[in-house]
């Protein structure tokens, strides 16, 4: 009598735990609550509100793509919009610069997944250009500017051979110090484009002081021990090509 009442209480509660289980179940269809995150698919931003048959098309779970580009591409059996054919030159990891609440806009961008040449965005209207008075440059940003900021900037001068002054004049680029010697502005007549110094050649013809300004023992060669006694100045003899003869 004992083992027949407790297995009816056994029986009777497995009973009831079934009719929960069933309950809940149709419950949770019935609201159309499901957690997605058991599927190891988290269902966030616009993705929360798309309809399941959009994703799972003709009710198939399996093989449901997880990238974006599994579904955000032309001729995929999933409904969802496609990248424009005037998108930028990107690999197909959306998600390294648009975020699923909305594709626009686009708060960050990864350098890394971007195949074009930098003027194709930075071209002031899809991103920030070369500003007004940008010195004269060419459209290869990179050349000078990196991905993680546009300044400091590190100016590759390979190829340059003219026209220091347009951004060596001490407001865009470092100019002449202050106790520089007389001269033109072609920087480039005497220094080269790797270092300032040393200067390897003088193009006297860009100096506009007189000899002694450098000739002086300190800038560079002035008199030296020997010399006969003047007080002239260096070219009532010598000549910008050799002291001698």
């Amino acid at each position: 009598m004992h083992d027949g009442r407790k297995l009816c209480t056994q029986i009777g509660a497995l009973a009831l735990l079934a009719l929960l289980s069933i309950g809940a179940g149709a419950q949770e269809r019935a609201s159309g609550i499901f957690d997605h995150f058991t599927t190891a698919f988290r269902l966030d931003g616009a993705h929360q509100f798309a309809e399941c048959e959009s994703c799972h098309v003709d009710g198939l779970f399996a093989g449901t793509p997880v990238q974006c580009a599994g579904c955000h591409a032309q001729g995929t059996r999933v409904r969802a919009t496609a990248r424009p054919a005037q998108h930028i030159l990107t690999t197909e990891f959306c998600d390294s610069c648009h975020r699923t609440t909305a594709w626009v806009p686009v708060v960050a961008v990864d350098h890394v997944e971007d195949f074009g040449t930098c003027v194709s965005c930075h071209d002031g209207g899809r991103a920030l250009g070369k500003p007004a008075d940008h010195i004269p440059a060419s459209d290869q940003c990179d050349d000078c500017h990196r991905t993680i900021a546009f300044s400091p900037a590190t100016f590759d001068h390979a190829g340059i051979s003219s026209g220091c002054f347009g951004c060596h004049n001490g407001t865009t680029a470092l100019g002449k110090p202050f106790d520089h010697i007389p001269a033109t502005n072609v920087c480039e007549d005497c220094h080269g484009v790797i270092s300032f110094s040393p200067v390897g050649r003088v193009d006297h013809t860009q100096v506009l002081g007189l000899c002694s300004g450098c000739h002086n023992n300190v800038i560079a060669m002035g008199q030296f021990p020997g010399h006969i006694p003047t007080t002239a100045e260096c070219d009532a003899c010598h000549n910008t090509t050799a002291w001698k003869p």
